[in-house]
Parts: C-alpha cells; structure tokens; sequence
C-alpha cells in the first residue's frame, strides 16, 4: 500500500499538479475552440442548417427522369456488393426480367461515375437501421432543424435573437416541436425492406439534399472572399441559388448538383488563392478539379486546361511584377500536381470499368457492341441468350487521344443556332440560359459598361478573378461543344440545359460584381432584408395566380413560355432602369425593384417544378415531410393531361 506523503501533497496543491485540472483545462480548452468556431462560422452553419431544412420541406425522394435509374441500380449492386457495369435490373426492367426500352437502347449497362452511389451509401446503411420507419428519422431532423438553428443563434450570437421585440428564437423553438407532434399525427411508414422498395432513390435524393446544403455554404464562402462584405454575400447567396435549377436538381438522383458542388470547390479555393495568395487554396483547388473529373471527365479536363492556363499565367505575372525569382514560387508550380491526388479515385473507377484509367466509364455507350463472343471485352455477362459486353479501348494512347478529338468534335454547320438557342431560345421548347438565370444577361451586358465606368472598383484582384471566372465559363461551354446541338433541340434535355448548370454560378458571380459596381454605396443590409420576404411574399404568390390563370393551357410547355416571357421582359425593364440610374434619372429604389423583381422570377419556376411537379415523379415516394403531404393532397388538385 503507497501513501503519500504530506509534502508531496503540498507540492502538488503548489504546482497544480492534479489530474483533474488538467484535464479541466484540456476540457475548457477545447470547449473554448469549439466556441470560437460557431461564433466565427455561424452564418455558414445556419445557411447549411436553413438550405437543408427547405430542401427537405418541399421535395420527395423519387425519379423525374428514367437517367437516373442508371445510378439507383449502381447504388444497389454497390449495396448488395454485386458487379458494377451490368445492369441487375432492379429499376428499368420489366417483372420478367426483360430490360426496358431505356437500358436495352444502353445493351443494359451502367456507363456512368460510381461518385454520386458511393457517396449515397452512407445514407442507405443509415436509412436501413431502421428499415420501414426511415422516414421518422427524416421527419425529426426536419423539426429539430429550426431548433438547431435557434439555439445557435441564442448561443453565439444573443443580439440576433430580437426582431422588432420580439424573441423569434423561442418562436422557432416552439415551432419546430409543435411541427413534430403534428408530423407524428399525419405520419406513415414507408416500405423499405421489400424486395422492391424504392430505398436507393430515397437514399441518393437525400444525399443530393446534403450536396445541395453545401453547396449553399460554399456559395456564400466565394461571395464573402470575392465581395468582402457579410451583407452583399448573402444577397448573393439567395441570387445564384434562385437564378440556377440548384433547387429541382438537388431533389433528384442526378448527379448535376454534385458537379456544381464540385466546381464551386475549385472556384472557391481558387479565388481565394488570388485574394490571400495561399499554396495550400492553390493546391486544394487543383485536388478538387481531379474530383470533378471523376463525377464529369469531360469537364474535368477543360477545367484543368484552362484553370492550368490562368494558374500559369498569374506565375508568370507575379515573377515579372514583383521581381521574385523562379525558384521563390516553386512550391506554387508543384500545386497542378495536386490534380492526380484528385484524380485517383477517378482513374480506379475507369480501371474498374473500361481496363484503361484514361477512359471514362462514359465509353461503354460510345463503343458499345452486341456480340456472343468477344476477344476483347470488359464487364462481359448474360442475361437471358444475349451477351452484353464492352469493348476494351485499343490504340494505346494514340486511341486515347483519338477518343478525346472525336468526343470534342462539334457539328460545325449548327453552332450560331445552336449557342443562340442555348442562350435565349431552345429549339426543343425547355427553358433557356438566360429564362433561368437572368444573372448571365448581368453577366455579358451590364458588366463591360460597368466595367467601363466604374474602372476604378475593379482592382487588380478584382480583375484576376474575372478572369478566372471567364476561363472556367469557357471550359464549361468548350466540355459539351459536341452536345451543343442535341442540348438545343434534344426533347429529352429537360427542364434547362442541364449540362450547363455550373455555368449558372459563375455567370452570377460575373452578375453579382456587375450589379454590387453600379449600386457602390448601398446598404446591403437594409436590401438584403428587403429581399428575404420579397422573395417568400412573391413566390407563393406568382405559383397561386399562375394556378388559377393557367398561362398557355395549363400544360408545362405553356408554363415555360410563361416563365421565359417574364423573365425576358423583367430583364428589359431591368435594363432601362440600369441606364435610367446611371443618368440619374430614377432613384436607386426603382432599381432595385427591378432586379429582385427580375431574380424572383426563376425561383418561382423553381418551386414549380420542384413541388408542384412532384406528383409526376416515379419509382419513389410522396413528399418527406407529412403535414406538408397533407397540405398539398388537400390544396392542389392535379389532371392528368390526355395522350
């Protein structure tokens, strides 16, 4: 038995020297980071927590195209640990077994990245522990949500708890266990374990939903690093979201909110390199393009090329401007590198399914091929007396590079129709660029004659990163120049071009500077609280007169020519009240009227197409959230039009 002496005692008490204080001081510490960290980033936490809550308040898990079986099926044979090329036939297939029209056009196979279902596994092993009840799970994160919310806010930041007296933070409070208990009296299991639940598409849907609140975050991220100022960024924020399809997309298993994820990462740690000047953004940016390449090759590659451009050439400026010598920005020439840290995951997915890691998996519906026998294929199997088999790529690298011409090759004879219909008017009859985000129209017109005079707010990193921002747009355009012409008229290539979704961002980035030059001097603050319940006034508001007066019949090609014709008509009068402005001629209220006025209209097609087109998605289940199921079975009434 050790006892201890009454001098070690003291000794102890004198120095501290007890295990519970230190690991007291540890403990606060700790608590201290934490702190620190949620009153630094609250407003990015409660974009995530705010843009997670809305997504999930007006969409269901279920499919709005037949593309998108191709990754429910992948996720399952990921689940079930089966191969990954050759469809198993869970969605698309008729009862005996039969491919449907849609995969035996693809000879039954899975050609697309395995990035969206592998992120989405998490989501079904979460889903699965609690089988036919997943949707409890849904139904309490939705309500604790704005509980989350609140309590931040009263935590970090008190003085944001009062508005106009009033405590909203104890309303949310309320509000959001009120919500739970109505939600548990309208709430319905949902079948899971059946052989032929839908439990993939809920899965992937929900990971969208997750993608799509980051991105949200990240937005925010590139509006405060590039604008420097909290207000105007949040401004932003709820622009570049309302003029995009980032809503519809986000509540489907596609994989198109991923590949914008992904681009606003590049252009985030990008831009904060030219701002902080930072190896690690540089280098972090050049990781992310590698990612990108795995959700989209094509993309991937001209982003590379041409972020390696602009990259090379501020290298090259900074050595000339600041007298720095080549070897002081070695380590920023290593950053490129970063790229096949990236890229990895990519080169195993192409490994796996076309035997090269250069070919995307994207080739086996280039190259594909019906054979019974073949000396050279990949992902070879048997369904009924048929064999589906991909040809393996031959040529070495000079069929490579082959591969890559020919993919990039456009149809010369079509191309001014095609980048007009793209823009403003698509043969096919679906929603144009600029009807979805009016920011672009900012982006092209409004900018150079801001530009031009108001040289003096656009510094030189200001200038950099419009640059930047100019050369990805082209990248974007450049990656589907081949589509170019099946984009403009394809029927299939609904409801926008979807392709072009990243493009959204960056042309609202270019808008945002262009409108933040010609109104210098506002209170950000006072518009973008101005702007919040404008946009949650308009919006029901638009969507219940267009109920009631059914533009053009009712039908969604009469629903698009509507949205367009407003779009396009808000745009003009945004316009005029640019150069009334300029010539101070009206007062910057006018303008401002115009341009939230001209911003709200996509987002109301958003919401069209997001909740009231709902009920025409498939191989799913109806709306997450119960009370809101309710309300939309009781208050809408849908027809099914005639064949």
């Amino acid at each position: 038995m050790t006892v201890t002496g009454k001098h070690t005692k003291k000794k102890a008490q004198k120095h501290g020297n007890t295990g519970s204080q230190n690991i007291d001081r540890v403990t606060e510490t700790d608590a201290g980071v934490i702190a620190s960290f949620l009153k630094n980033q609250t407003i990015p936490i409660l974009i995530f927590l705010f843009a997670l809550f809305f997504i999930l308040t007006f969409s269901n898990p279920a499919l709005f195209m037949n593309d998108e079986w191709i990754t429910v099926n992948q996720l399952h044979q990921l689940d079930e640990g089966s191969h990954l090329i050759v469809n198993e036939g869970k969605y698309g297939t008729f009862q005996n077994g039969t491919p449907g029209l849609y995969f035996q056009e693809r000879h039954n196979l899975l050609g697309y990245s395995l990035l969206l279902p592998i992120l989405s596994l998490p989501a079904l092993k979460l889903f699965g522990l609690f089988g036919d009840q997943f949707r409890l799970l849904i139904v309490l994160l939705w309500s604790m949500l704005p509980v989350a919310m609140a309590l931040l806010v009263e935590m970090t930041h008190p003085e944001w708890t009062h508005w106009k007296g009033i405590r909203w933070t104890w309303l949310a409070i309320g509000a959001g266990f009120v919500g739970f208990l109505a939600n548990l009296l309208l709430y319905y299991p949902w079948p899971f374990t059946a052989l032929d639940a839908p439990r993939e598409v809920a899965a992937a849907v929900f990971t969208n939903h997750l993608i799509f609140a980051m991105l949200a975050v990240m937005i925010y991220l590139i509006c405060r690093t590039v604008f420097e100022d909290t207000w105007f960024s949040i401004f932003g924020t709820i622009a570049c979201i309302s003029c995009s399809s980032y809503i519809f997309w986000a509540a489907n298993a596609k994989d198109h909110i991923l590949v914008v994820a992904l681009v606003a990462a590049v252009i985030l740690f990008m831009i904060r390199y030219i701002r902080y000047g930072g190896f690690r953004d540089a280098a972090l940016g050049f990781a992310f393009i590698g990612l990108l390449a795995w959700g989209r090759a094509e993309l991937g590659f001209t982003v590379f090329l041409f972020t390696l451009i602009f990259y090379g050439w501020s290298q090259y400026r900074e050595i000339r401007g600041t007298g720095r010598s080549p070897s002081d920005v070695i380590p920023f020439i290593v950053a490129p590198a970063c790229v096949a840290l990236g890229a990895l995951p990519s080169l195993l997915n192409n490994i796996y399914v076309t035997g090269s890691p250069l070919i995307p998996p994207h080739y086996v519906y280039m190259k594909m091929m019906w054979s019974k026998q073949s000396s050279a294929t990949i992902g070879a199997e048997s369904i009924s007396d048929i064999s589906q088999s991909v040809p393996a790529p031959t040529g070495g690298l000079g069929g490579f590079f082959g591969t890559v011409v020919s993919y990039f090759s456009p149809s010369v004879s079509t191309i001014p129709q095609d980048f007009f219909g793209i823009l403003f008017a698509p043969a096919s009859g679906n929603m144009s660029l600029i009807a979805v985000s009016p920011l672009i129209f900012f982006a092209i017109v409004i900018l150079p004659i801001a530009y031009i005079s108001h040289r003096d707010q656009f510094g030189e990193k200001e200038k950099s990163i419009i640059g930047l921002l100019i050369m990805v747009s082209i990248a974007i355009w450049l990656a589907y120049m081949q589509s170019w012409h099946g984009l403009n008229a394809s029927q299939g290539v609904l409801p926008d071009i979807r392709y072009f979704a990243p493009f959204y961002l960056l042309a609202g980035l270019l808008g945002l500077l262009a409108v933040k030059s010609f109104l210098a001097g506002t209170s950000w603050r006072h518009i973008s609280l101005y702007y919040v319940p404008s946009i949650a006034i308009l919006t029901p508001a638009v969507l219940i007169i267009m109920l009631l007066i059914q533009p053009y019949g009712g039908y969604y090609a009469g629903y698009t020519a509507f949205f367009t014709q407003m779009t396009f008509s808000l745009l003009v009068i945004s316009f005029i009240a640019v150069y009334l402005k300029h010539t101070k001629r009206i007062s910057p209220q006018g303008l401002y009227a115009s341009i939230i006025l001209v911003l709200t209209v996509p987002l109301v097609w958003q919401m069209m197409m997001l909740f009231l087109y709902s009920v025409s998605k498939f191989n799913g289940y109806p709306l997450w959230v119960p009370i809101v199921d309710a309300l939309y079975n009781s208050c809408i009434g849908v027809i099914e039009a005639p064949h």
